[in-house]
């Protein structure tokens, strides 16, 4: 079977989920602020897959350290939804994403 782009990017996201679950509790503890239209900011912890709020619109900007990687999914699971957009520190959206859910690395 081959190995599509949609799915490579859940392996990768879900990989980097696993690896930051193995870190110490000191790496854990860290967060990520994930900003919303509406202004509302979600704080969202290292490891593993999270949900995001709803009801706030689209994501408009991720604020993070210049070493956590991100991969925002289009449904409320990271495991078979499509990756949507993925990166490293601090981004900010021109359009903003309409995630479900979050990976943070």
């Amino acid at each position: 079977m081959p190995i599509r782009p949609t799915n490579l990017a859940t392996m990768s996201a879900t990989i980097a989920g696993a690896i930051a679950g193995l870190t110490n509790k000191k790496e854990r503890a860290k967060t990520v602020r994930v900003t919303f239209e509406t202004g509302h900011e979600q704080m969202v912890e290292h490891g593993g897959c999270r949900t995001l709020e709803t009801g706030q619109g689209g994501v408009v900007e991720i604020s993070g350290e210049p070493r956590v990687k991100f991969a925002f999914f289009s449904g409320t699971r990271c495991q078979g939804s499509r990756a949507l957009v993925s990166g490293n520190g601090t981004v900010s959206f021109g359009d903003p994403v309409l995630a479900g859910a979050v990976v943070i690395g």
